[in-house]
């Protein structure tokens, strides 16, 4: 598992450049009602790309062993390129049509088409990413993934800084690079497609897997993005703009973890089950939950210390509101990110994608009925406070129901041993002297990280936290007998 999330380190400084970029440069280069706009636009696009597509990408990675281990990968590969592409020929003239009806002001609608193009070129350009994971050809994987994110940034921050498209720009950059590509990988794709066959009942067979997963998918996003329509509603773009630009901040510095381990840890959990049994791939699970909880708390917890410092990433028509959500969001990514890679993928790799669906419900409605709620009293804070509870509803509910489906492990000693050493963590970067404070923002976030990586690696090692002790033994113990293997090797 280590091995395989080396593996995907340079994808995940891509996405890095790529998030904090985007955070950065977007909320200086626009204003914070075009920033608003853009992030509804985004949010839009997203949704219904879970809403329509989603099924045929998440049937391409859970079939894909099957179709390997029965010799029908040929059909498997035509069968998911088929449908995904008479997809996105037919949805983009319903995705067009649906924008121009709706009462919306015409810069809206602009940006709306324009994300639509981008979703449906998305569509075909990730059955092949998913079709690399599933394969494990990581390499791969890792070089197109990292060339379509950079390069879709890059170009739309380059139509920003030379036309007056302004907001439209990125949606622009995303479909440029998803149609390089798309030319670039579909000749390799084809020819491992030749041959197959494409049929009704293997159609259907994903249909079925895939549309539960789309309705959770559909229920999770409105659970972490709902709230900026409310927003939109009870206040301004502006204030989308804001609250967007903190939960980025903090989320996405978490999310990129959660996708990092969750991306290389999926396929193996997937391939264990169709090969070698539930038992398995049950200790799968327990050593990715211990992992998740190794990276991810002390990340949570840095961020939410660091709150303050981190603004300085973002535009002044945004920053002063938005760091002051940072500390709530970073804690809510936590539950958002275990429903989402740990409890969810459960539910996806023991095929039970109906009830998977049927345990986002009560969240969302949480969620709605707690903002509606809060933001006319409390503003963005309210906001916040309903993303937090209705998050941490969300997962009690959901690990709950996906035991009674799927063995799924509790790895509850390595949860105290790694919340101890936050705790640790957090009293000494609080303990730090206010001089720090005055120092100019990077130099204390710096400062502060510094200091809480080290403490908490100490404490962590100190307590053999989620078995670090353990895995750091394993890979010396690799190093050494990879040496030797390659000296007994050697001509004398």
């Amino acid at each position: 598992m280590w091995k395989q999330l080396i593996k995907y380190v340079p994808v995940n400084i891509a996405s890095i450049v790529v998030s904090f970029g985007s955070i950065a440069i977007l909320t200086r280069l626009f204003t914070g009602a075009e920033f608003g706009r853009y992030t509804l636009a985004i949010a839009a696009m997203h949704f219904v790309h879970m809403a329509a597509f989603t099924w045929i990408e998440a049937a391409m990675s859970r079939f894909y062993a099957r179709a390997e281990r029965e010799g029908k990968m040929a059909s498997h590969l035509k069968t998911s390129y088929t449908v995904g592409i008479i997809m996105a020929v037919t949805s983009l003239p319903i995705f067009l049509g649906l924008v121009h009806i709706l009462p919306l002001e015409p810069r809206m609608k602009m940006l709306l088409s324009f994300a639509s193009f981008s979703t449906c070129f998305t569509l075909v350009y990730n059955i092949g990413i998913e079709s690399h994971k599933a394969a494990h050809r990581i390499g791969r994987y890792s070089v197109i993934q990292s060339s379509q994110s950079l390069l879709g940034f890059s170009v739309g921050i380059i139509i920003i800084l030379m036309t007056d498209l302004r907001e439209v720009s990125p949606f622009i950059g995303i479909f440029i690079a998803n149609t390089i590509a798309i030319i670039i990988d579909l000749p390799f794709m084809l020819r491992r497609m030749k041959g197959g066959v494409v049929t009704k009942k293997r159609t259907l067979n994903y249909f079925t897997y895939g549309m539960p997963i789309c309705l959770s998918l559909m229920l999770t996003y409105t659970l972490s993005q709902g709230d900026l329509v409310l927003i939109k509603y009870f206040m301004d773009d502006t204030a989308v703009g804001q609250y967007n630009a903190g939960y980025n901040l903090a989320n996405r510095s978490l999310d990129m973890l959660f996708v990092w381990i969750g991306t290389a840890v999926t396929p193996i959990a997937i391939t264990t089950l169709e090969q070698e049994g539930l038992e398995k791939t049950r200790e799968v699970f327990k050593n990715f939950g211990e992992i998740m909880l190794l990276v991810i708390l002390p990340a949570a917890t840095g961020v939410a210390l660091v709150a303050e410092p981190a603004g300085f990433i973002l535009g002044e028509s945004v920053r002063a509101q938005a760091v002051k959500i940072i500390p709530w969001v970073a804690f809510a990514a936590v539950f958002n990110g275990f429903i989402t890679y740990y409890v969810l993928r459960a539910f996806i790799v023991s095929k039970n994608t109906v009830i998977l669906a049927l345990t986002m419900i009560p969240p969302v409605i949480i969620n709605v009925g707690l903002n509606i709620y809060l933001i006319p009293k409390y503003g963005l804070m309210g906001a916040v406070w309903a993303t937090v509870i209705s998050y941490a509803a969300g997962f009690v509910i959901s690990m709950i129901v996906v035991r009674r489906c799927f063995p799924l492990p509790l790895p509850f000693k390595a949860l105290m041993k790694t919340g101890f050493s936050c705790a640790v963590m957090a009293g000494a970067v609080l303990a730090l002297p206010n001089s720090i404070n005055a120092l100019p923002d990077l130099a204390e976030l710096l400062i502060k990280a510094l200091v809480g990586a080290v403490v908490y690696c100490l404490v962590a090692f100190a307590t053999n936290a989620a078995n670090c002790c353990g895995l750091i033994q394993e890979l010396l113990t690799k190093i050494k007998q990879k040496k030797a293997s390659q000296a007994d090797e050697m001509p004398a």
